[in-house]
């Protein structure tokens, strides 16, 4: 019995691509080559797809989400390892209700703990423990260790490099971006 021929990437990655057309219409079918609907929508699947690894890697490893790491790892580099709760909720671009829960399990798992603030007594502060320091740090390679072999160890320098500058040129606002 013969195998089929292997898909192409293009034919591979339809699926993908066609989102493009699902979410812009005709727009996308009449403006975009294949090349942009995989720029376009390959980025947000490797997003999603590294992302949820990653939540799974840290929920089978460590039992903590990426969110919780996310807070964690600010607290870990915070000077007494302390934040306002609301400076957490702004960094991690969450509501103040999202990460007063995550905070709640945090706690109730004795990784953080919560504090009057001693210069505003309306702000309550976020302090690391011990115990969320070190389930932190182990965390934190955990992750390096996902995202070396799953995204930085498949590229190479010259790669990264030409990533890193299109992400930087896409990242500051248009209006701040000087012309090609």
């Amino acid at each position: 019995m013969t195998r089929p021929p292997a898909a192409s990437p293009l034919e591979a990655l339809a699926p993908v691509t066609a989102r493009a057309g699902y979410m812009m219409g005709v727009h996308a079918d009449r403006a975009w080559t294949p090349d942009h609907a995989i720029a376009w929508e390959g980025m947000l699947e490797l997003n999603r797809r590294l992302r949820r690894e990653a939540e799974a890697i840290l929920e089978r490893d460590h039992e903590l989400s990426v969110s919780m790491l996310g807070i964690m790892g600010r607290l870990l580099r915070a000077p007494e390892r302390t934040l306002r709760q609301t400076d957490l909720a702004d960094a991690m671009g969450l509501s103040l209700s999202r990460i007063s829960r995550i905070i709640d399990i945090l706690e109730r798992r004795e990784l953080v703990g919560r504090q009057r603030c001693p210069s505003d007594a309306r702000a309550t502060n976020v302090c690391l423990t011990d115990a969320g320091a070190a389930r932190a740090e182990a965390a934190q390679g955990t992750v390096f260790g996902f995202v070396e072999r799953a995204f930085a160890g498949r590229l190479s320098e010259d790669e990264i490099r030409t990533l890193a500058g299109i992400f930087s040129r896409l990242l500051v606002p248009p209006e701040a971006t000087p012309p090609a």
